[in-house]
């Protein structure tokens, strides 16, 4: 079965410019225009094998080489006069020249293998573009986790009031001289703020406070006296 189109480039030699032929070339005045207009002549040639024929449709072979390159046919004359006396180029007969480092550094591969490459390019583009989107996604779900972690934590901070039951157990495990429920009372009624408009955090800590303060005082008579009093005594 037919290949179909094949696709061509040039391997340039790792010692291209360290060739005394070459350094020689790029030395001569206007030697960088030499030197392209032979890297030109190769990639001319890759198709033909390094092959570049004159077809005589200008007067002599330089200055149709130089419409083909597109270069003063001057510049490519002299370059050709180099190349040949060196042996960059040879002739094979009057109207057929050889670069035989095209023949060495051609490369080539069919149209099957070109569309082999560019889906293997296709792949790798394709699983980076997973792989950032994995990332992505797992970056997301982490923040999610940690949100929902920092709301748990935030819950479990949050403060509990306490039932009468459990105010009056905790004072008589303590031995506290304190009148359950009138502390309860006393701060149940106010949403559990203090006289300073602080909010209450730890109620235990509180009933250290009241039984510091006034624990010798017997609860017949902290029970006539005034919020007020209280609010002042006690916060």
């Amino acid at each position: 079965m037919a290949e179909g189109k094949r696709y061509y480039w040039l391997k340039l030699r790792e010692d291209f410019f360290d060739s005394k032929r070459i350094k020689k070339l790029r030395k001569m005045a206007g030697g960088d225009t030499y030197t392209i207009i032979y890297l030109k002549m190769q990639l001319l040639a890759l198709r033909t094998e390094g092959v570049l024929q004159w077809t005589g449709l200008e007067d002599n072979f330089a200055d149709e080489l130089a419409l083909d390159l597109d270069e003063k046919p001057e510049d490519v004359e002299v370059t050709l006069m180099y190349l040949l006396n060196t042996g960059l180029v040879e002739t094979v007969d009057k109207s057929t020249y050889l670069l035989p480092w095209v023949l060495e550094n051609t490369g080539s591969e069919g149209a099957s293998a070109q569309r082999w490459r560019d889906w293997k390019a296709r792949q790798t583009l394709d699983s980076n573009k997973l792989l950032t989107d994995d990332k992505l996604t797992a970056n997301v779900e982490i923040e999610k986790e940690l949100e929902k972690r920092d709301k748990s934590k935030s819950k479990s901070k949050r403060f509990v009031p306490p039932t009468l039951e459990e105010v009056q157990e905790y004072v008589k495990e303590k031995g506290y001289h304190v009148d359950a429920e009138f502390f309860f009372k006393f701060y149940s009624e106010g949403n559990w703020i203090d006289s300073k408009g602080n909010a209450v955090k730890n109620w235990k800590q509180k009933l250290i406070t009241w039984e510091k303060r006034d624990g010798q005082r017997n609860n017949t008579q902290n029970a006539g006296n005034s919020s007020e009093e209280w609010n002042v005594h006690y916060d």
